[in-house]
């Protein structure tokens, strides 16, 4: 009589090697007249999720490369000598970026990987049909950046060119972004679609307005790694959300341990920031004069500083006069209470009222006393 675990342990190792296989790549490539002495080398994730690379000798032009991946994530192939030449030095790469998935792939050029044909998958369909959409736009605006860049960093400024490229610069993001958004809106069940919302819509999340990009995803595309982090991500700032009541513990400028809701009973801003953060030093006067005004009417604000280093923390403190109460573990973006509520981006902040619940977010910019003080009852 056939034993039934042993069948059952070969049926599941029959499944695995199945399901494995279903996750296979391959790459067939053919540059005419890449010459002798080159390979191709692949960058990509693997079935696992993790960074791994693979290279391939182009002989008579061609090249073949095959493995295992899950799901579709970006890859990288590039043409390199076979033997370095420590002569040359610098120099630009000769790479171009695809996205890889199970299924069969073409590649099609002469003696350049970054002008050859990349054919396959379905996700690399839809970002070439993406790069067709947004390509020209997308260059436009490296070129205006690059002019501002140079401009702000001129040792002589000229105020007037800044602002002039600055208002070229708005009308061609706006445009940008509305095709961001269309390309987002028509492919749900893309993994194109969730590393765009990955990279461009998550930086600092709204739970109010975020389920726009999250929700027609597909559970296809929600169940990748990227798909999990995102919903992580989503989780976490679902807990501050205006509404949600909010706790922490930290460490103080002094060394002792403070609890947020130690202060209920007063309206509070918990705003993260950082020595290094040059956009949260800018808000520091306009939280100080709300501060100043607004102290004695039941308010107070709790600096989570998101530095690593003490000296650097507390001379910032003391450089822009914050008076009030300054937090920090010195763990930077791994701080306990920014990994908690899935801070990776900074200045943020949300007041919380007297019983501990957030009333509002982000408040900032010159008039933040009166933005405030609106919630003061």
């Amino acid at each position: 009589m056939m034993n039934i675990k042993k069948t059952l342990a070969f049926f599941l190792i029959l499944l695995a090697g199945s399901s494995m296989a279903q996750d296979k790549f391959e790459i067939s490539g053919k540059l005419a007249e890449a010459g002798k002495d080159k390979m191709v080398m692949l960058s990509y994730k693997n079935s696992e999720g993790k960074d791994a690379r693979d290279s391939a000798v182009v002989k008579n032009g061609k090249f073949l490369l095959s493995g295992t991946t899950a799901f579709a994530s970006k890859a990288y192939l590039s043409l390199v000598p076979l033997k370095k030449d420590t002569a040359k030095r610098g120099g630009q790469s000769d790479y171009q970026e695809f996205y890889l998935e199970k299924g069969k792939y073409k590649v099609t050029g002469k003696n350049s990987m970054a002008k050859a044909s990349i054919i396959g998958a379905q996700a690399q369909k839809d970002y070439l049909q993406y790069n067709e959409q947004l390509g020209a736009m997308l260059a436009q605006f490296k070129e205006i950046t690059q002019r501002f860049t140079k401009a702000y960093y001129a040792k002589v400024k000229d105020t007037v060119e800044i602002k002039k490229i600055q208002a070229e610069a708005r009308p061609v993001h706006a445009k940008i972004e509305a095709a961001l958004d269309s390309f987002i809106f028509s492919h749900p069940d893309s993994y194109v679609t969730l590393d765009l919302i990955s990279e461009n819509k998550t930086a600092v999340i709204d739970p109010g307005t975020f389920g726009r990009y999250y929700d027609p995803l597909s559970k296809r595309v929600l169940a990748s790694y990227t798909g999990q982090r995102l919903t992580a991500k989503y989780d976490k700032a679902k807990q501050i959300a205006i509404g949600k009541a909010v706790d922490f513990r930290q460490t103080d400028d002094k060394g002792a341990e403070f609890k947020l809701s130690s202060l209920r009973g007063k309206y509070v801003l918990v705003d993260f920031w950082a020595s290094w953060c040059v956009p949260c030093r800018a808000e520091n006067p306009h939280l100080l004069k709300a501060y100043n005004q607004l102290k004695d009417k039941n308010f107070e604000i709790v600096g989570v500083s998101l530095d690593e280093t003490k000296a650097a923390w507390l001379n910032a403190v003391k450089h822009d006069g914050m008076p009030w109460i300054q937090v920090s573990d010195l763990k930077g973006f791994k701080s306990d209470v920014a990994v908690k509520y899935g801070i990776s981006a900074i200045p943020q902040n949300f007041l919380i009222n007297p019983e501990g619940v957030i009333v509002a977010k982000n408040l900032r910019g010159e008039d933040v006393n009166e933005k405030i003080a609106a919630f003061i009852k």
